[in-house]
């Protein structure tokens, strides 16, 4: 009987602590990673007619000095006129920097900005090869320190506290000659993790959960 009351524990903990070891990398690889979408407008064009549209993702968790934070840029892009052209992240210069007290227009202010090496299709001669966006705010504010932070959220920039919000698409040609896009962010949204995933994880708790209840359990039966 005690033996096999052994195998009984042994049989229930070893799955248990497998779903432990497939839960710690799960939370580990996505607690750092946060990707965002943004609409927008392109400067002198029509919205309805010329739509903005991206998304960028970035380690939170990077390590830096001086609020630059090289490398916490992992993936972006950026569509523009439904179609017209699309740029996409590239190896290169990518890094998020938080900026207290920066020179903007009308004075200083706080800035949160991206930067990111980009690729994508031509354009009469000319390619994209930098794309950036900056949320500001004039006077300050907007963070206590330069500690890498998400972005701050809003729904429209008249309900944000932001001053400005702005994003740059450079191009240039075979001579180096550069070109550039630019417009506005008008809404920024935290994408959420799929369903399936958060219902995978709580799975995982739940089975290891139920793990530990029956060992004790057994353990109380065997005193």
């Amino acid at each position: 009987m005690r033996m096999m009351k052994h195998g009984f524990i042994r049989g229930f903990f070893l799955p248990a602590a497998a779903a432990c070891s497939l839960l710690v990398p799960f939370t580990a690889a996505h607690a750092a990673l946060v990707s965002y979408s943004f609409t927008g407008s392109l400067d002198g064009v029509n919205s309805n007619l010329f739509p903005v549209s991206g998304s960028f993702q970035f380690d939170n968790g990077t390590s830096g000095s001086g609020g630059v934070y090289n490398g916490a840029v992992t993936d972006f892009t950026l569509n523009l006129g439904g179609g017209f052209h699309t740029s996409s992240f590239t190896g290169g210069a990518n890094a998020v920097t938080i900026s207290q007290n920066t020179p903007m227009a009308g004075g200083n202010g706080d800035r949160w900005a991206l930067v990111s090496a980009a690729t994508g299709s031509d354009l009469g001669g000319f390619t994209p090869f930098s794309f950036d966006l900056r949320l500001d705010r004039q006077g300050g504010g907007l963070f206590a320190n330069t500690n890498l932070q998400d972005p701050p959220s809003f729904d429209s920039i008249s309900t944000s506290g932001l001053t400005a919000a702005r994003w740059r698409l450079f191009f240039e040609d075979v001579n180096g000659n550069p070109a550039v896009f630019l417009g506005s962010i008008t809404s920024l949204t935290a994408v959420p993790l799929p369903a399936a995933v958060i219902l995978f994880g709580a799975g995982l708790i739940s089975l290891v959960g139920l793990g530990a209840g029956g060992l004790r359990n057994l353990r109380g039966s065997r005193a």
